[in-house]
């Protein structure tokens, strides 16, 4: 008795396979028939690619005509093959070089902000090239004094105070000690804002670091 049931139930499953087969072969057939027939709409893709172009075009001549109106009033009176002036003749009091400059500059800052404060290592004296020299007799030790010698806590201090709504001038005394730092300037100064969503900045911050000054010395001058 179990042969041939087991032939009769061989039988049966073989015919469900090959019924189940002939149905996938049917339907992918129609499946690919359909694909084959699928024409895409390119009337559309012309109307849009005319469309786009001609608003290309529009706005280029917009452009070119808003250019042509600019051109128009500048004043074209100026040499600009002229010989440079005399500065020596126009200002001959005026004798400025690079360190006198941020000196002067920081003066500037000092005396018109009345929040500002300068701070880093040995600044208080003048800096290793008395950029701030005589600005703390001016303008008090409260305002431009020394900090310890750590870069990372002349930055953070900087982002404190900036954040508070005063300006901070902050000096890294040498560029190549700046690295010590950059946690702060780069995740902190730069991200504060937008890591509030707006709601406090710490913009008014200048970081002063110079470089270049000294030929000599080990990896950190």
């Amino acid at each position: 008795m179990s042969a041939p049931y087991s032939k009769h139930k061989l039988f049966l499953l073989s015919k469900r396979i090959h019924s189940r087969t002939a149905t996938t072969i049917t339907t992918r057939t129609t499946h690919i028939s359909t694909l084959s027939s699928f024409q895409p709409k390119q009337t559309n893709v012309r109307n849009v690619s005319t469309k786009t172009t001609t608003a290309s075009s529009s706005t280029a001549q917009t452009f070119l005509t808003q250019f042509d109106k600019t051109q128009s009033t500048i004043d074209t009176s100026y040499d600009r093959t002229a010989p440079e002036p005399n500065y020596q003749k126009l200002h001959p009091q005026t004798s400025l070089n690079l360190v006198s400059t941020i000196n002067t500059t920081l003066a500037q800052i000092l005396s018109s902000n009345p929040t500002s404060i300068l701070f880093g290592q040995d600044v208080a004296f003048g800096g290793v090239f008395r950029c701030s020299q005589n600005l703390k007799t001016q303008f008090g030790p409260h305002r431009v004094f020394n900090t310890p010698l750590s870069e990372n806590g002349i930055a953070g201090m900087a982002v404190g105070y900036a954040s508070m709504g005063g300006l901070a001038l902050a000096e890294i005394q040498f560029a190549d000690y700046i690295f010590p730092a950059i946690d702060q300037i780069v995740n902190e100064m730069a991200k504060f804002r937008y890591r509030s969503g707006g709601q406090w900045d710490c913009g008014g911050v200048i970081v002063r670091s110079p470089c270049g000054a000294v030929g000599h010395g080990g990896h950190y001058h």
